[in-house]
């Protein structure tokens, strides 16, 4: 872990049983996500965290507000990020190979089954347990190079100052697909995380 301490890394993993459930409910198959590591990053080492190689990833993008603001992401490498669009639309793995309408439409659901997920178990430590809802815009799918993406997500969140990588691993009916949940959350959003995850 890169600055975080066991209670901030028990959040993120409580967001993760959380998505687990829903996932598997709304696919009605045995589904789960389970957080390999976490980091949280300074802002320099920001347009890295997705890599730096010149193949695109895929990513679907929400916008956060309501009292826990900042931008979440949900990333996988392309290839990675069909096959798990494959599972998801009940296709045998290696079925999609480029992105249409359903193909996005599907990684944007589990974006914002995700999402909800983490951002609950986020908002509830930073804020306890009458903490405003953390609210995230529909998800906006795009596909780019990494650090393209990333400049995308620092412009739009201009006075953040850390981003927060979980590398999480799905499983949906025993296949493992790598991707990362990435939170840049603003100031004072980095400041009431940091303050909970100090009282660890």
């Amino acid at each position: 872990m890169s600055g975080v301490n066991a209670r901030l890394e028990a959040i993120f993993r409580a967001g993760a049983v959380r998505a687990s459930e829903a996932l598997a409910a709304w696919l009605d198959r045995p589904a789960s996500l389970v957080v390999e590591r976490l980091e949280s990053l300074p802002l320099a080492a920001g347009m890295a965290v997705l890599g730096q190689g010149d193949e695109p990833i895929s990513a679907a993008a929400m916008q956060v507000t309501g009292g826990l603001d900042g931008v979440l992401l949900l990333t996988a490498a392309d290839e990675a990020g069909l096959v798990l669009a494959d599972l998801l639309l009940g296709r045998p793995a290696g079925t999609s190979r480029e992105w249409g309408d359903l193909e996005r439409s599907a990684l944007a659901e589990t974006a914002n089954i995700v999402g909800c997920s983490y951002l609950a178990a986020l908002a509830a430590a930073a804020d306890g347990a009458d903490a405003p809802a953390a609210l995230p815009s529909p998800p906006c799918v795009v596909r780019d190079f990494p650090a393209a993406v990333m400049e995308a997500v620092l412009a739009a969140e201009t006075t953040a100052d850390i981003v927060m990588l979980a590398t999480t691993e799905f499983r949906i009916e025993g296949v493992p697909i790598r991707c990362g949940v990435v939170f840049v959350p603003d100031a004072a959003a980095a400041a009431r995380l940091m303050a909970a995850d100090g009282r660890g």
